[in-house]
């Protein structure tokens, strides 16, 4: 009788270890998940559309990139019409400067242009695409980005963006989103993630893949 005693505690504690064991292995693939999700820490970067939209998705992007124009003229408007502005997703911008000096530059600008007002930003990020010149020519100046927030950026105080410019604080905001696509092995631009997934720049690879997580 002690014995059979002893075979059904021996049971019960086996199963309670594996019930214990499993609560763990959950918690961590949870939190890996979790992590996963967060590695973009959607909030803290330049976000277009309603926060609390069901799908995000990161664009990796370098101002000098001409595809990242043409995905701006092209691919973006069409995101806007059918999901951004109808609460679906929710765009965020990542800087990922890696053509020239000037591309630090204009990553910077976009920092500091957002610190003042973030709705700006993404006025700036249509006007510099529309001044966008030769990728092997240095065309972000200081002048340029000036010029662009005196005549399109009312909102924005000239001199405080200028000083932010060169701040140390907005070169480690763009220093912290390199970091990030170095994390990320992003191999170039545009590069586009949905919901932290990695997805081809073109429009139907993306709606593909927002319909997908939408599904979940």
């Amino acid at each position: 009788m002690k014995s059979k005693n002893i075979i059904i505690l021996g049971v019960i504690f086996s199963i309670a270890a594996l019930i214990v064991i499993g609560t763990i292995a959950y918690s961590i693939v949870s939190n890996k998940t979790e992590n996963g999700k967060d590695t973009f820490l959607y909030g803290t970067q330049q976000s277009l559309g309603e926060k609390d939209a069901p799908i995000h998705i990161v664009e990796f992007g370098d101002f000098k990139c001409p595809a990242c124009r043409t995905w701006d003229a092209t691919v973006l408007p069409r995101l806007k019409e059918e999901y951004i502005n109808k609460g679906k997703v929710q765009l965020h911008f990542i800087n990922f400067p890696f053509i020239g000096k000037d591309s630090d530059l204009g990553a910077a600008a976009g920092e500091a242009i957002y610190k003042q007002d973030p709705k700006a930003f993404w006025t700036f990020y249509d006007e510099i695409y529309q001044n966008q010149k030769n990728e092997d020519e240095k065309w972000i100046t200081e002048d340029l980005l000036v010029n662009i927030v005196k005549q399109k950026l009312p909102s924005i105080d000239v001199t405080e963006f200028k000083k932010d410019l060169n701040s140390k604080e907005i070169k480690d905001k763009v220093q912290k989103d390199l970091d990030l696509a170095q994390k990320l092995k992003v191999q170039g631009a545009p590069s586009i993630y949905v919901n932290g997934k990695l997805a081809n720049p073109d429009y139907d690879s993306i709606k593909n893949a927002i319909e997908k997580e939408a599904k979940k």
